[in-house]
């Protein structure tokens, strides 16, 4: 049985909690980059991307800020690492993103201690990615995965701070990419079936083989993540019911109303009817556009042809962006501090009746 509670602006917030996971943490924070090659999983020769990692660090406010396209970065560049091993959260972004599109979230989590670390999807940005062929669908995962083994032995000033325990993330196709390698299993028998009678809904059949094919049967589980934050989530089909149903570790699925899912809507959310843990919660950001999740909204108020909401002037849009960067910050915090860290008190924030700006609508299994 679902629980609903609808959420709105005021309220009496949490007295405790609240206050500490919507500020920035007690760390300064780090940003660097960096190139990981790898060999793909298909055989057909070597692949490279640049990594961005923000990470918690030593004070070091003499030294630049990174540059990123729609926000001022609070990380300063390459500042040292701060002393200790961090736990770890990866961020997959979409079809035509970038890495440090939501800045406001990867720089939020690695102010209260994380490691947090987007690779860049080559082949899948802004700058290179209009089509979507068949192996992007599984090079993403290996982007992450790969990325990942690199953070942990490459010779970096990061090297011995990285934890083997991470939560997965990821906005829109990157939230496709998050749930296999939580452990969706992919609908192998509908792809292989409905590819050639032009039926099935995915770009991935344009250059589909047996190499893909037995690719997706594999899945891509990577045992490190052990809980997921998803993002206005595409891409369905590729798991169906069945697939999403095999994600065994605890899921936040975060959706926007201008994605079609109006409030009451959480029976016709695909991925989140196919959810059956106890821990899965879904949270649907009333009067949200896609692209609420990134940075792109409060750059560009009102664009609606970037998927960003129409909300009034210039300053109120932005105002009501950085109320929603607020509440997908906290929710995200707590369902990561609960999940990856084991703390009873975000467990407990999670399960209570807590109020967090803007209108949301609340469902847990």
């Amino acid at each position: 049985m679902a629980l609903v509670l609808l959420v709105a602006c005021g309220g009496d917030d949490d007295p405790d909690l609240l206050p500490e996971l919507e500020a920035l943490g007690e760390h300064p924070v780090g940003f660097t980059q960096m190139s990981v090659t790898y060999d793909r999983p298909d055989g057909r020769g070597d692949r490279s991307l640049e990594l961005l990692v923000w990470y918690p660090s030593e004070p070091a406010e003499e030294l630049e800020r990174p540059r990123y396209p729609y926000r001022t970065a609070v990380a300063r560049l390459d500042a040292p690492p701060a002393a200790g091993v961090y736990p770890v959260v990866a961020f997959s972004h979409g079809h035509q993103g970038a890495p440090d599109v939501s800045t406001f979230f990867c720089e939020h989590l690695a102010s209260h201690g994380y490691v947090v670390f987007a690779p860049t999807h080559t082949g899948n940005t802004t700058a290179d990615g209009s089509d979507r062929m068949t192996d992007i669908y599984y090079l993403r995962a290996s982007d992450v995965s790969r990325s990942y083994d690199h953070l942990l032995t490459a010779d970096t000033p990061l090297r011995g701070h990285v934890g083997d325990r991470a939560v997965m993330t990821g906005h829109s196709f990157g939230g496709y990419t998050a749930y296999g390698l939580v452990g969706a299993t992919y609908d192998v028998a509908a792809i292989e079936s409905e590819c050639p009678a032009d039926t099935f809904p995915a770009d991935v059949c344009d250059e589909l083989d047996d190499t893909a094919l037995g690719l997706f049967g594999g899945g891509f589980r990577d045992e490190r993540f052990v809980a997921l934050v998803a993002m206005a989530s595409g891409d369905f089909r590729m798991y169906g019911a069945a697939g999403v149903a095999a994600v065994n570790v605890p899921v936040l699925q975060m959706v926007a109303e201008g994605d079609g899912h109006p409030a009451g809507s959480a029976a016709e959310d695909d991925y989140f009817v196919a959810l059956d843990g106890a821990d899965d919660m879904r949270i649907d950001l009333l009067g949200a556009g896609h692209n609420s999740y990134t940075d792109v909204c409060e750059s560009l108020p009102n664009a609606t042809a970037l998927r960003c909401p129409d909300d009034g002037t210039v300053a109120e849009a932005r105002a009501l962006h950085r109320a929603r960067e607020r509440a997908i910050n906290v929710y995200a915090l707590a369902f990561v501090r609960a999940h990856l860290d084991g703390d009873r008190d975000a467990l407990r924030f999670l399960e209570e009746d807590v109020l967090v700006e803007p209108s949301a609508e609340i469902v847990r299994k």
